[in-house]
């Protein structure tokens, strides 16, 4: 009876993501569903529209500061060493981004909007060209809309710009032009050193994709841009570092380093599975794959890349953003299904399965939180009703 009711229900789900799928503008479609039904079950505090949610006050006035003065840091930042601001001194991305459009805080969060989107676009975009298959791509797109990394866009509006990382990260998986990874990479190692973290995994998604007949292929023009940009970031850093004095307090009291693991490392059973929710069925049968193909290296570095991240991400306290950076593993998992010849029928089932598990695992507080935390949201009726009661009981 189980197995009957596991076959229909995944019957049943095939189904309608194949409705989705069809006609001419399917992934279109499948974008805007996905966002809509994202931001219903995960819908940010209505104070980020009003523009006077603390965090925005707080934020756009170091975003500001940087895009007028990005070679120096502030007051704010060399005051409070265990704060957001005294983090940011690298993170020059966005401010450039400000500077250069000479947008203010709506114009900003407009244009992360578009980056959310982009992102939703450019995950089918990877599924499609790895198994050249709609329900795939669909479910990926679901998927993805499902965790935090998709849904940063829409549902961290106070200025931190992780949406903007995630992005270029996924720009250079999905477009094959050396240069234009090379940019990528360089643009997310600037909107967050953490992405520069990951972004070896940018190098292992190439030598998997353009394998030969022993394993994958290491050196590749692509390969070369994702090494040639982490060491222009690093060397970059350096200069900021050496000759403007630019710095990131670590230690003690500054709430990034060792002393914080005590703190953070308790949430490690919620924090973990939830990063990826279902869609961490890729990188489990992807492991099983590569154990079976001995591809030691490529497992290796996949789970160490993993590892060296969730290292990382617990030495701060905002551990939930910090593992959204794992969305490149997502992609790398993928990439090993495909090369491995894996059934498409069996493709269908982990996407698909892989959604249900993360929409019955939502990024999302089911009964509403009083804060409504930026990386989590609540439902749009709990959220309405608790904006409601706030505003009335000022």
């Amino acid at each position: 009876m189980l197995k009957e009711t596991y076959l229909w229900a995944m019957g049943r789900s095939e189904r309608l993501v194949a409705r989705i799928a069809t006609g001419r503008w399917w992934m279109a479609r499948a974008v805007v569903l996905a966002i809509l039904l994202s931001l219903f079950i995960s819908f940010p505090r209505i104070s980020f529209f009003l523009g006077n949610d603390p965090q925005i006050v707080s934020n756009w006035s170091i975003i500001r500061s940087q895009a007028r003065d990005p070679l120096s840091m502030s007051a704010d930042q060399l005051a409070n060493q265990a704060s957001h601001a005294s983090k940011v001194a690298f993170r020059l991305t966005v401010p450039m981004i400000v500077r250069v459009l000479h947008i203010d805080w709506p114009g900003a969060l407009a244009l992360q909007f578009c980056v959310g989107v982009a992102l939703l676009f450019l995950a089918g975009k990877i599924a499609l060209d790895l198994f050249g298959d709609r329900i795939v791509a669909v479910a990926t797109i679901f998927g993805v809309s499902a965790i935090y990394a998709g849904k940063a866009a829409f549902l961290q509006l106070g200025g931190f710009f992780d949406a903007f990382a995630y992005f270029f990260l996924t720009v250079a998986i999905a477009f094959r032009n050396p240069l234009l990874i090379a940019i990528a990479i360089l643009a997310a190692s600037f909107t967050d050193e953490r992405a520069m973290v990951i972004a070896p995994l940018v190098l292992v998604y190439w030598a998997v994709r353009s394998q030969k007949a022993e394993g994958p292929n290491w050196f590749t023009a692509q390969s070369v841009a994702v090494v040639a940009a982490l060491v222009a970031a690093v060397v970059i850093r350096l200069v900021l570092m050496l000759g403007y004095g630019l710095h990131i307090p670590v230690g003690a009291g500054k709430d990034a380093g060792f002393d914080v693991l005590l703190r953070t490392l308790p949430s490690f059973q919620y924090e973990f599975p939830h990063v990826l929710a279902g869609l961490w069925l890729w990188p489990l049968f992807a492991c099983i794959l590569l154990v079976r193909a001995r591809w030691w290296m490529t497992l290796i570095l996949m789970v160490g890349g993993t590892a060296a991240l969730t290292a990382v991400s617990f030495l701060v306290l905002d551990v939930d953003r910090s593992l959204a950076y794992s969305l490149p593993v997502l992609f790398v998992a993928m990439a090993v299904a495909a090369v491995r010849h894996m059934a498409l029928g069996d493709a269908r089932s982990i996407a698909i399965l892989g959604l249900i598990i993360s929409l019955l695992f939502p990024v999302n507080n089911l009964l509403g939180s009083v804060h409504n935390r930026y990386s989590v949201g609540n439902l749009l009726p709990v959220e309405m009703v608790r904006f409601y009661h706030y505003a009335t009981h000022r």
